[in-house]
């Protein structure tokens, strides 16, 4: 765990802070360990692990997922920021980093290069796209490092870590703020001995604030600890202890000022540029530090190679999983839409997801439906839908039909939408949720999150054109084109009073009374694929209309 003393009057600015490091790691460590009935030597714990042998070069990949857990919007730390801590990272550990060539002469022939890449995840534990990063709103208001250890790592007040087998899960949020003074925490790993390993601690702990952001190094320096390197003055320094590698050299204790550069400890030259150091000026790896990381990679650590969580993304909707799933009767009962009818086939304990493929209906552009949810056995619950209607197998924030809660059990509550008109022709994914919302997972209802209770239902519905949009002659109501617009007469014509007209996008660009013959006019409308609908007594009807002669 690496801190910052900051006088309280500095505590608001980051750039007036004075650096005065210390680290917790190994006390974190010691007390697991102690905690699990372990011996306290962390040295003798590491040289215990199996380790691995890096063969015919190469890179070695770990899968990242970032957990920020926010309780305020100032906390809840932007994508770039993730970003750029995952590319510093990436270039710490490839030997990219520029001031690599700022170190001293007298070290540049141990700078070692571990050749470890680091990937925001891709795939998710279920096998769904992701962007390797979640976000979870928290009820408290900072972790004290002390007491708060792991809280941030499982609800009600964090998120759950994704397989620490697969993943290095790092959590970002706000150890730092309640502390009025003093050492401030800017992040923190366990070493892996002592059963950390896989385990639902597994992982990186680091600062919103003095953690992240331009120039900061602790993401690395929590690193080297996950992959077991000591500081480099071991458990106790003053020169007795040290991290058991022959190209760092002895030092009593962590260094902080990177001048003068001819500074020594223990009789030696102080080796400020090494990363596991507390020196802002730190910037390398040693050859011995680098071989060990890969050898506990290749090790104990060997399952984050296999991971898929780098891999290609899955085509197709992502299927969200449920750690209780229907057993409170947090489920569907029933989904009615046009000619699909499933109803009463919910029940507690059943499934939390199902495909119901051979139940379909046809949807015609531009058409209004009522899709009709009937909730389950518990209440409130969260019903939403969703219709992927330009069918990449994502459920856009556009591509949403609605929510509702449920305020009793069995409740049949209805959606209204309307097909877009830009919404692509053939069979796509409808996908239904009835799920609770349990402190800290997302609101509104999310087409992907693997929430704690619930359920989720997929169905194949066919965005059908030529039924919706071409049916000028039907029922004996004929569309003809002309000059200055188009005329529409006949058959059930007198049953609409208004129209409205669309372009492609599903933009209304025109609107009006109609009667049994109108003249719709077509004068100053953009050019493309234009679509008239009707409105009366109840009903509605949609077609393309021909282009204007």
């Amino acid at each position: 765990m690496r801190t910052l003393l900051l006088l309280p009057a500095l505590i608001a600015s980051v750039i007036d802070v004075a650096a005065q490091d210390r680290c917790a790691s190994h006390t974190l460590t010691q007390r697991h360990l102690q905690d699990q009935g372990l011996p306290t030597d962390i040295g003798a714990a590491l040289g215990k692990l199996p380790r691995g042998v890096v063969k015919g070069g190469g890179n070695l990949t770990i899968p990242v997922v970032v957990h920020v857990v926010w309780n305020t919007s100032a906390e809840n730390v932007p994508d770039a920021t993730v970003q750029a801590m995952v590319a510093t990272m990436n270039a710490d550990f490839q030997g990219t980093n520029p001031d690599l060539n700022s170190v001293r002469p007298a070290f540049t022939g141990v700078r070692g290069i571990p050749g470890i890449s680091f990937c925001l995840a891709t795939v998710d534990p279920n096998g769904n796209p992701t962007t390797g990063i979640t976000r979870t709103q928290t009820s408290d208001t900072w972790f004290d490092p002390d007491t708060e250890t792991n809280d941030m790592k499982a609800p009600p007040t964090g998120k759950s870590p994704w397989d620490p087998d697969s993943y290095l899960n790092i959590w970002i949020c706000d150890i730092s703020s309640g502390l009025g003074g003093g050492l401030i925490t800017t992040g923190y790993a366990y070493l892996p001995v002592g059963g950390v390993v896989g385990s639902n601690i597994d992982g990186l702990v680091i600062d919103c604030v003095f953690g992240v952001g331009a120039g900061s190094r602790t993401a690395s320096h929590e690193t080297g600890h996950y992959l077991g390197l000591q500081h480099p003055w071991g458990t106790n320094g003053g020169c007795v202890d040290d991290d058991g590698f022959a190209d760092t050299p002895f030092t009593d204790g962590p260094t902080f000022p990177c001048t003068p550069t001819n500074q020594t400890s223990c009789g030696v030259l102080t080796q400020y540029e090494n990363f596991m150091d507390y020196a802002d000026c730190s910037c390398m790896f040693t050859l011995e530090q680098s071989a060990a990381m890969t050898g506990i990679l290749t090790g104990v650590r060997s399952s984050l190679l296999s991971s898929t969580g780098c891999g290609t993304v899955p085509q197709g909707p992502c299927i969200p999983s449920s750690a209780v799933g229907t057993a409170d009767g947090d489920f569907i009962d029933g989904v009615v839409l046009n000619t699909l009818v499933n109803t009463g086939t919910g029940a507690t304990g059943g499934p939390s997801y199902t495909f119901y493929s051979s139940l379909t209906t046809e949807l015609m552009l531009g058409q209004t439906y009522d899709l009709e949810i009937t909730s389950g056995d518990y209440e409130p619950d969260h019903y939403a839908a969703w219709i992927d209607h330009d069918q990449n197998g994502v459920f856009g924030a556009d591509e949403k039909l609605g929510e509702f809660v449920s305020s009793a059990p069995y409740q049949i509550q209805t959606i209204g939408f309307t097909v877009p008109l830009n919404a692509l022709p053939g069979a796509t994914i409808m996908r239904v949720r009835g799920v609770y919302h349990n402190t800290g997972e997302p609101t509104p209802t999310d087409p992907c999150y693997s929430y704690t209770w619930g359920e989720t239902e997929d169905y194949t519905v066919t965005i059908d054109v030529s039924t919706g949009m071409d049916r000028n002659s039907d029922d004996a109501m004929q569309v003809v084109a002309l000059p200055e617009g188009w005329m529409v007469t006949g058959g059930p014509a007198d049953t609409f009073d208004r129209y409205e007209l669309m372009d492609a996008t599903g933009r209304l660009i025109g609107a009006g009374a109609f009667r049994d013959v109108g003249l719709i006019p077509g004068q100053g409308l953009p050019p493309g694929i234009l679509v008239l609908r009707l409105f009366g007594r109840g009903t509605s009807r949609a077609m393309r209309l021909p282009r204007v002669g």
